[in-house]
Parts: C-alpha cells; sequence; structure tokens
C-alpha cells in the first residue's frame, strides 16, 4: 500500500516533458535544480497569467524546492491553476483533498476535482475511485452538484 501510495504520488506530482512545452524555459532550469532560477521565470510567466507557471509555482512549494515547503500556499497556487483549466492542477487539488494536505481533508472535494481532471483529459481515476468509496448516496448528489458549478466557473473564465 505505501509503494502504491509513492507511485500515485511520484505519478501525480512529478512534472514530466510530455506535458510541458519544449519551450518552458523555467523547467529546463528545473531539471537542472536550479529552482530559484525556475521561479523567477515562473513568477514573470504567472504575473502573465500563465496557468501552468501558476501550476509550477504550486509544485515548488508543495516539495520546498528553493522554497520553504508551505502546503497551503501549494495549495492556494494549484487552486487558481486549476480553475483556469489546468488538468495537472485539478488532479493536484483532488490529491491533496483527498490526503488533507495543505487543506482540510474532503472527499467531496477529492472526487470532484479528480472529475473534472479526467473531464479534461487527466488520468485521475485512482484518486476519484479512492474517494468515491468514501462518499455517502447524499454526499455523492453533493459531489454531482458541485461538479457542475465548479464547471461552469472553469468554463467561464
Amino acid at each position: 500500500m505505501v509503494k502504491l501510495f509513492y507511485l500515485v504520488l511520484i505519478t501525480i506530482m512529478s512534472i514530466s516533458t510530455d506535458v510541458l512545452s519544449d519551450n518552458d524555459i523555467g523547467y529546463k532550469y528545473y531539471q537542472k535544480g536550479n529552482y530559484e532560477k525556475a521561479l523567477k521565470i515562473w513568477t514573470a510567466e504567472a504575473e502573465e497569467g500563465n496557468k501552468e507557471a501558476i501550476y509550477n509555482i504550486g509544485l515548488l512549494y508543495f516539495f520546498g524546492n528553493g522554497v520553504e515547503k508551505n502546503l497551503p500556499l501549494a495549495f492556494e497556487y494549484c487552486q487558481k491553476s486549476a480553475f483556469m483549466g489546468s488538468p495537472r492542477a485539478q488532479n493536484n487539488l483532488a490529491f491533496m483533498y483527498n490526503k488533507g494536505l495543505g487543506v482540510e481533508k474532503s472527499y467531496i472535494d477529492s472526487y470532484v476535482w479528480a472529475s473534472i481532471a479526467i473531464k479534461h483529459g487527466y488520468n485521475s481515476q485512482l484518486i476519484r475511485d479512492d474517494a468515491r468509496i468514501q462518499l455517502t448516496p447524499a454526499m455523492l448528489r453533493d459531489a454531482r452538484k458541485l461538479f457542475t458549478d465548479i464547471i461552469k466557473d472553469i468554463n467561464n473564465e
């Protein structure tokens, strides 16, 4: 079970080259371990509204790479990016809600954000299924309504 947790964590949280474009200069610095330079580049891109740069800053705070580890701040960055439409951030929110990392644990919110990530093409089935088994029928109804409301907010961005 511990191995599965770490496998899921690595899959969820890693910044992979197949998701990022070749012209992400911040990622190139990140790969070299120059997190401060990556943060500087991503901060400038985030100020221009780049949802993936915002998400990447959240990952720096999640892991404490180049910054002091701060899970609530990581959550805030991921949430902002998720509402901007980043499937990676949506997946990460689902994970953080599921485990109570930087936010109060909520299986409803975990289920909702995993479902949103899936709708946007991200493989979040494991997180969604893990959250789903914790939900009562009434909680599942609430989750489905919340899903509809959040999708409207994301589509109106």
